[in-house]
């Protein structure tokens, strides 16, 4: 039974605040209020064009606008690295111990932004990439008087494990009460540079995240999520272990570049399908339920020109990986001239967002679906409970005699129980229900016949929900 869209029941829009913690399932976030939040954002810096006219206090007021128009976009999280290490001038410490007055300001004066806007932000305090590229003239390189001798020593020598823990308590007695805090990262790419074995890797976690925790306990009497994030976008053999089962950390984060169609795209459908694999492989190997999401992913290796083929890209690649059920967008890396989320993308996020407040993420408790269709050139993914799904329908553009987003039949396996459910159908760039249908459930199954959409449609959105 097709519906008017003015019938379907929306989830009330929440402000989310307060600290970040999980929810019930293990599957999602959830703010200080207990309502549902998952993480919807990009990557930053304090260097590039959007942050960097508040280094020195050049122009504060553009820094403002640029927080305001993320969060007009539904951009609720930032990942941004306490230092840029790129150049001497953004290292958060130069020489080690010395902690750079403008670098310093610029957090002190960044923080209040973003609590004002209602902005989060994904923090880690070291620049690896930079650093480890410019690893002979890094403060805490031996040559410069710090305390690392090689780049093995960054994870396993005491004096520059010690040293390090000098880093974070500044940063948490300065800024770890701030209410904008989304988490902690530990470390960049911790599997990337530094020439380490898993169990190497596993003892630095252990010790830094039991070391955080108790900082943030005895300065503020509570601490913020922790995770890792890796370069590997699907780690194996003991590497898998650590990343997605450490006990000290909180939820799983992984950089994905997984393959050509992400990091040399030459269109937009590859890249889709290599983000729902990486998911579902993240997924598949998280073993007591946990968030996951992906901090970084984007064209590493062959930046986009072409604004419409990006767009489509970063859109597909978003919505895969929320579909598939992580616990948020995927944060892009810009890989652009300016180095910045560009507007179009933005809007990208907006209409995710607009989908995304009217799921309970809360409650969600989400397992993959099983989605069957007559059509071999339809990608789909979703994931759902007994209460609530969301699917995703992508036309595989590649393909010759494509089959149209149109009175096309569908099943679904899930946990439905025998019923009555709501299927709404959701314009992906406009984040706009566009459609709805009530259709009845046998146990274990739901089938249905898309509704007649414009042939120009080459995905849609499904929220489905029992009456």
């Amino acid at each position: 039974m097709i519906l008017s869209t003015s019938d379907v029941r929306r989830v009330a829009d929440s402000s989310s605040q307060g600290l970040i913690a999980i929810n019930s399932t293990g599957h999602y976030f959830v703010d200080g209020l207990q309502q549902g939040f998952i993480a919807i954002g990009q990557n930053d810096a304090i260097a590039w064009p959007g942050l960097k006219s508040l280094l020195g206090r050049f122009c504060p007021q553009e820094t403002e606008a640029y927080v305001a128009d993320l969060r007009k976009h539904g951009i609720n999280v930032s990942r941004i690295m306490m230092e840029y290490a790129q150049h001497p001038y953004t290292y958060l410490e130069n020489p080690v111990g010395f902690f750079s007055p403008i670098v310093v300001q610029f957090w002190d004066d960044f923080f209040p932004i973003a609590e004002r806007f209602g902005l989060y932000l994904l923090l880690t305090p070291f620049d690896t990439f930079w650093q480890e590229k410019n690893w002979n003239r890094y403060p805490y390189h031996k040559r410069m008087g710090g305390p690392c001798r090689t780049k093995r020593s960054w994870l396993t020598e005491r004096n520059c494990i010690e040293i390090q823990k000098h880093r974070w308590e500044f940063v948490i007695q300065r800024w770890g009460n701030s209410p904008a805090i989304f988490a902690w990262d530990i470390m960049n790419e911790i599997d990337n540079c530094w020439g380490c074995t898993p169990r190497e890797i596993d003892h630095y976690l252990t010790e830094m995240a039991n070391f955080v925790r108790e900082l943030e306990l005895k300065y503020w009497g509570r601490s913020h999520l922790l995770t890792a994030s890796t370069l590997k976008a699907t780690p194996e053999g003991e590497l898998s272990e650590v990343i997605y089962n450490h006990p000290c950390l909180d939820f799983v984060n992984t950089h994905l570049y997984p393959g050509p169609g992400v990091g040399k795209p030459m269109d937009a459908i590859a890249c889709t399908l290599e983000i729902i694999a990486s998911v579902r492989y993240a997924l598949d190997h998280i073993r007591t339920p946990r968030p996951y999401f992906d901090s970084e992913s984007g064209p590493i290796t062959q930046w986009i020109s072409d604004i419409e083929l990006d767009k489509r890209y970063h859109h597909n690649m978003s919505w895969a990986h929320l579909a598939t059920g992580a616990a948020g967008s995927g944060m892009r890396w810009p890989y652009s001239d300016p180095h910045c989320i560009h507007p179009e993308l933005r809007k990208n996020l907006l209409g995710l967002s607009k989908f995304a407040e009217n799921v309970d993420w809360a409650n969600f408790d989400s397992r993959p679906l099983t989605i069957q269709t007559d059509a071999d050139s339809i990608i789909s993914t979703g994931c759902g409970d007994a209460h609530i799904a969301m699917a995703w329908l992508l036309k595989d553009t590649r393909q010759k005699g494509q089959v149209a987003l149109d009175n096309l039949p569908i099943t679904i396996l899930n946990e439905w129980n025998e019923g009555l459910y709501l299927i709404e159908f959701w314009d992906t760039y406009a984040g706009t229900c566009i459609a709805a249908a009530v259709e009845n459930a046998s146990i274990g199954q739901l089938a249905f016949i898309l509704p007649r959409f414009d042939q120009t449609v080459e995905d849609v959105a499904l929220l489905i929900r029992p009456i």
